[in-house]
Order: structure tokens, then C-alpha cells, then sequence
């Protein structure tokens, strides 16, 4: 592999292997706390990146999955693995970018509509720097799936240097065995070392 073709193949694997790490980190943390009262207290409830928006994890073991795919897989394969890495990336971003857009909106929408709906919220704080590193991800993963469609069926393969080529094998011929290991077995039935 020359060095140019082995920087690309390498920095295609970092640039998933961080857009899946970025994203699964971004996702798991905090993203909004709001504040709800009740008749006898207030408490603060707190929303992560993963429960507003439950394709940035997956799409982030997505990535992190194909790092270990794409060598293992050859030409169409990569360009399958590559097409749906850049199809993910993009609709993470896009998710993303649409959730941090709204983000107060979307979190209270979700504490007072959401699975865990506990009333009204008197007021909401978001963190959107987790949000923006999200959409960052998705752009990595998008960017590296793109250069897995397109240069990846040029880059070797797993085991690609023990395969034979394609012409065909020569015949073997049935013959009989060599008089010389007649006399080996011959000797090993009489109980001598033949190998002396």
C-alpha cells in the first residue's frame, strides 16, 4: 500500500472512529434541566442528548461499528458500508441541527409530553454545545462514509495478500507413491527407525 492510499484508508477509520466516540459521548450528556414545581417541592429533572434525539447513539455505534467492517469487506461491500455511513451522518446532522434550533422548545416538549411526563415546567436551561457537537459528528461520519464510497474499493483488503489469483490450478495426477516411502513404512513394520 503506498502512503498516500494508506493515509486516506487510516484517516477514513479516525474520522469514523471520532464521529462514533463524539457522537456517543455528545448524545449521553446533559442537554437540557428544567425546573418543575409542585404543590410541596420543585424539582429539577434533566434531559439527555439520547432521549431527544435516539438516533445519535445508534448512528454513533454505527460508525464505530464499520471501523471494524470496512477492512473486513472489499469493493461493493465498502461501497454498500460507505453509501449508508454518509446516508446516517447526513440525517444525524440534520436531526440535530433541527433539535438545536428549538432546544428549549424541545425539551419542555418532552417533560411535559415525553415518557416521563410530570407536568408543567416553570423554567428550562439548555447546554446546545452538546447539541452542536452532535451535528459535528454526523458531518465526521457523513464526511467518512463519502470517502469509503467513493476510495474505498481501491484499498487492500483483509487476507487480500493470501488469496490466489484466478487461473486455474494445475492438475494433479494420481500417482503412485514413491518407492522410497514403501521402505520407510517397511522399516517402521520391522521396527526400525527409518530416520536414522
Amino acid at each position: 500500500m503506498t502512503p498516500p492510499v494508506r493515509r486516506e484508508y487510516v484517516g477514513a477509520l479516525l474520522l469514523l472512529a471520532a464521529g462514533g466516540v463524539l457522537g456517543l459521548v455528545a448524545a449521553s450528556r446533559t442537554w437540557g434541566t428544567a425546573e418543575q414545581s409542585s404543590a410541596l417541592s420543585v424539582t429539577s429533572t434533566t434531559v439527555s442528548g439520547s432521549d431527544l434525539l435516539p438516533l445519535a447513539p445508534a448512528v454513533a455505534l454505527v460508525a464505530l461499528a464499520a471501523v471494524v467492517a470496512i477492512p473486513a469487506v472489499r469493493r461493493l461491500g465498502r461501497r454498500v458500508v460507505g453509501g449508508v455511513l454518509a446516508v446516517l451522518g447526513l440525517v444525524q446532522a440534520l436531526m440535530a441541527a433541527l433539535a438545536l434550533a428549538d432546544l428549549r422548545g424541545r425539551v419542555s416538549d418532552w417533560l411535559t409530553t415525553g415518557p416521563e411526563a410530570t407536568g408543567p415546567v416553570d423554567s428550562v436551561s439548555t447546554s446546545p454545545a452538546w447539541a452542536v457537537a452532535v451535528v459535528v459528528a454526523g458531518l465526521l461520519v457523513a464526511a467518512a462514509g463519502l470517502l469509503v464510497a467513493v476510495r474505498g474499493p481501491s484499498w487492500p483488503a483483509m487476507g487480500a495478500r493470501y488469496e490466489r489469483s484466478g487461473g486455474r490450478a494445475p492438475r494433479r495426477t494420481a500417482s503412485k507413491p514413491a518407492e522410497g516411502n514403501r521402505a520407510a513404512w517397511d522399516a517402521l513394520d520391522r521396527g526400525d527407525d527409518p530416520t536414522t
